[in-house]
C-alpha cells in the first residue's frame, strides 16, 4: 500500500475524520487530504506527528513492514521537500547527539577522576544504552532512506499510478431468490499513462478472483463493465497496468456492498413549525379549492458516495398521477455534508410552492388523496421518486 493509503487506513482504524486528525497535528484538512491521495508528501516532522496520533510507527506508515509495498506516487517538488526535511532532521539530531556525547564525556571524566571502580558498571550501562539508541536511530534512518530511494526510482521511471477510482451502478438493484444484486461499472483514472498502456481490473471476492478488461476513455480514464455486486459481499479491487511489456499491479480498495449503497434516502422535514404537511379546502360555487397550510417545503437527501445529486423537485399532485401536477417546487441545496468515512453524503434542500397562485387555491375534485411527489435526479440521469401524502387540517 502507498503512504497515503496507510495514513488513511490508520486514521479510519482510529475512527477519526480528516478534520480531527489534521487539527491534532496542526495542518489543514486539505493538506491531509493531499497526503492521503498521494498528491503530496508530509515532511518528516509531520510524518512523526501522524505516527504518534495514529498509534503506529513511521516505518509502518511508509510501508516498510509490507512484503511488497507499492511505490507511492509523488511529484518531484514533494520529493525534494521530503529530502530537505530529512536532511534538516538529520543535522538537528547530529547536533543533539554531539551535545549528548560531550556531556557523557564530561560525566565519564568526573567519574573516572573520583571513584572509577565504583561506577565502572554504570558507565558501561550508559555506553550500551547510548549505542542502542544510536543503532535504533541508524535503523530508522536506513528505513527512511530506503523509502526515499524507492520514491526517487518511481519518479525517474515515470511509473503509472492511480489518481482516482470509483464504482457506480450500471443498472438498478435486482432482487431474486439468490438475493439482491446490482450490475456496476468501475472507473480508474491513472496519474500518468504512457501511450499504448492497457489495463485489467482484478476483483477478489472470498477465494474467487476474476479479471475484467478495461476500456480507455478520451479523458484518460479506464472503465470495466460486466461486474455484479451482491448484497452482503466484500470485493477487493486492484488494477493491472501493462506498458512496454511490463505489468504493474496496484491496489484500489475494498467495497463492502449492501443495499444502502444503491440508492438515496429521502428524509422529509421542514424548517418551520411542523413536520406534518397539510391542506384545507374552500368551496366556491360547485368547485372545491385546495390551499396548503405550509407553502415552504424542506427535505434531506442522504445519498451513497458515488451519487452526485443534480436536481430535486417536488410536485403537488391533487387529482392522481394523470396529467400535469398542480404546482412544482424547485428546491435548492442549502447545506451539504458527508459522514461514515465519506461512504455517504447528505444535503438539505429547500423551496416553496408559493408562486402567486389563485387566492382560493387549486381546483380539487376530491377523488384522490393530495400528495407531494419528490424527484431526485443525479448527474448520470438516474431518477428516484418518493411520495408524501397530505393531511386535511
Amino acid at each position: 500500500m502507498t503512504l497515503g493509503q496507510n495514513i488513511q487506513t490508520a486514521r479510519k482504524a482510529k475512527g477519526m475524520s480528516q478534520e480531527t486528525l489534521a487539527e491534532k497535528i496542526g495542518v489543514s484538512r486539505q493538506a491531509l487530504g493531499k497526503w492521503e491521495k498521494d498528491t503530496a508528501l508530509p515532511g518528516l516532522d509531520n510524518l512523526q506527528a501522524l505516527a504518534a496520533e495514529l498509534g503506529t510507527g513511521v516505518d509502518a506508515l511508509l510501508g516498510a513492514q509490507a512484503e511488497s509495498p507499492a511505490a507511492p506516487a509523488v511529484t518531484l517538488d514533494a520529493l525534494r521537500d521530503l529530502l530537505a526535511a530529512r536532511d534538516a532532521e538529520e543535522k538537528r539530531r547530529r547536533r543533539l547527539w554531539g551535545g549528548a556525547a560531550g556531556a557523557a564525556f564530561l560525566v565519564l571524566a568526573g567519574l573516572l577522576a573520583g571513584t572509577a571502580l565504583q561506577y565502572e558498571r554504570k558507565i558501561d550501562a550508559l555506553n550500551q544504552n547510548y549505542a542502542a539508541i544510536q543503532s535504533s536511530y541508524a535503523a530508522q534512518q536506513a528505513d527512511l532512506s530506503a523509502q526515499i530511494s524507492e520514491l526517487q526510482d518511481a519518479v525517474r521511471m515515470g511509473e503509472t499510478t492511480v489518481l482516482d477510482w470509483r464504482w457506480m451502478p450500471a443498472d438498478k438493484l435486482h432482487r431474486d431468490v439468490a438475493g439482491s444484486w446490482m450490475p456496476v461499472q468501475v472507473q480508474v483514472t491513472p496519474r500518468t499513462a504512457a501511450a499504448g498502456t492497457t489495463a485489467r481490473l482484478a476483483v477478489r471476492c472470498g477465494d474467487d478472483t476474476r479479471l475484467y478488461e478495461m476500456t480507455a476513455a478520451p479523458d484518460g480514464s479506464f472503465a470495466a463493465d460486466g461486474l455484479v455486486f451482491t448484497d452482503g459481499n466484500s470485493y477487493a479491487l486492484s488494477v493491472q497496468w501493462t506498458a512496454d511489456g511490463v505489468t504493474k499491479s496496484e491496489t484500489l480498495g475494498t467495497v463492502n456492498f449492501n443495499e444502502e449503497m444503491t440508492e438515496p434516502t429521502i428524509i422529509w422535514g421542514t424548517g418551520y413549525t411542523s413536520l406534518d404537511y397539510g391542506y384545507y379546502l374552500r368551496r366556491t360555487g360547485k368547485t372545491n379549492y385546495l390551499t396548503l397550510t405550509c407553502y415552504p417545503v424542506e427535505l434531506e437527501v442522504d445519498a451513497p458516495a458515488w451519487m452526485e445529486v443534480a436536481a430535486v423537485e417536488v410536485d403537488l399532485r391533487l387529482n392522481g398521477d394523470a396529467g400535469e401536477p398542480a404546482a412544482t417546487a424547485v428546491l435548492q441545496c442549502t447545506e451539504s455534508y458527508s459522514y461514515g468515512s465519506a461512504d455517504r453524503t447528505g444535503g438539505v434542500w429547500s423551496g416553496t410552492f408559493y408562486d402567486d397562485a389563485p387566492a382560493d387555491g387549486w381546483p380539487y375534485d376530491g377523488k384522490n388523496i393530495p400528495k407531494y411527489v419528490v424527484r431526485v435526479t443525479d448527474t448520470n440521469g438516474g431518477v428516484w421518486t418518493e411520495e408524501m401524502p397530505l393531511t386535511e387540517k
